[in-house]
């Protein structure tokens, strides 16, 4: 679609595209991507078409490996995502609907809570930033992140849990091993 509103610039002549297409053993999902010429900007989020679906869900899932994290993860916005571990919760409606990668998750749920570390000491909020910065960094170490500080052999990384509850049910973790169960993933 050609000269859509820009809620950047708010001016009109960003260009949003959509792609329907179906996950297999999930959904069929609608891709949108705006993009905005005149000032740069992008937004790209996931929406969810066909039927409605009766139930949420909650998907427990153990991450074992590095290469857990190239899973793709479909987090719808009605999804609230937690990893124990961190007693770190992202909440419903926080976050629009994504599909990337478990990687993804991590790093863009770290740059997330980056985006306000400079108002937090504007504010003179330095215990939360100091409690925010420990789990930005425990995000990018558990997204993979070399940068990341932590000494591994006292602070281990995997295995570790992630739980995405979702009362649309209309969020997905991939498994590879489908049509058979896979055993990381209730």
């Amino acid at each position: 679609i050609w000269d859509c509103f820009c809620p950047n610039c708010e001016e009109g002549g960003a260009i949003t595209t959509m792609l329907p297409t179906k996950v297999p053993l999930f959904r069929e999902i609608i891709i949108m991507n705006l993009t905005c010429d005149k000032c740069g900007f992008r937004n790209a989020e996931v929406t969810f078409g066909g039927e409605i679906q009766e139930k949420g869900e909650r998907l427990t899932f153990t991450v074992v490996g590095p290469h857990d994290l190239d899973r793709q993860v479909i987090k719808s916005d009605s999804a609230s995502l937690f990893i124990p571990s961190l007693d770190f919760e992202i909440h419903p409606g926080t976050q629009k609907g994504t599909i990337t990668t478990l990687e993804g998750v991590l790093k863009r749920a770290a740059e997330n809570l980056e985006l306000l570390q400079p108002e937090r000491l504007k504010i003179g909020d330095v215990d939360n930033f100091h409690r925010c910065r420990i789990v930005i960094e425990k995000l990018l170490r558990l997204a993979g992140d070399p940068s990341a500080e932590g000494d591994e052999k006292l602070d281990p990384v995997f295995p570790f849990d992630l739980i995405m509850d979702d009362t649309a049910g209309n969020s997905f973790v991939e498994n590879p091993l489908a049509p058979k169960p896979d055993p990381y993933l209730k």
